[in-house]
């Protein structure tokens, strides 16, 4: 029997985008409704949200290579040192030197920019915001 949509899967496996998130499996959705909202604001780059797949890795994760990564911030009390956290252990284990900071659609200032230029200060990684519309 012929599998008609073998080739349709194939076409989308290999047009589909993949986000490493540095943290836990229920940040992963929170992460897509980012992107979601992202492309609703006109980011272009984000394209078609359905074509990212986000992937929630922890510090075992053996492709540290791969060019996309990003880390959820909450906006909670603890949200600047969970993060900043998960970005020291990014760090330490020969992460990327840049990465996405996906939240819930919180201001630049404050939070995010302080937790971008700690990230640029203390450990040499650039932490890459979007400008909320």
């Amino acid at each position: 029997m012929h599998d008609q949509a073998a080739g349709l899967r194939q076409w989308a496996q290999l047009n589909q985008r993949t986000l490493l998130l540095f943290g836990a499996a229920p940040e992963a959705q929170l992460a897509q409704q980012a992107l979601e909202r992202w492309h609703r604001q006109g980011q272009r780059w984000v394209g078609d949200p359905a074509r990212w797949r986000v992937r929630a890795v922890d510090k075992y994760h053996q492709d540290l290579a791969q060019s996309r990564w990003g880390i959820w911030v909450g906006n909670d009390l603890g949200a600047f040192e969970r993060a900043f956290n998960t970005l020291s252990l990014l760090h330490d284990y020969g992460g990327p030197g840049q990465v996405l900071a996906l939240h819930s659609g919180l201001p630049q200032e404050g939070l995010l920019s302080n937790l971008r230029e700690a990230a640029q200060r203390y450990l040499g990684m650039r932490l890459l915001l979007i400008n909320e519309t």
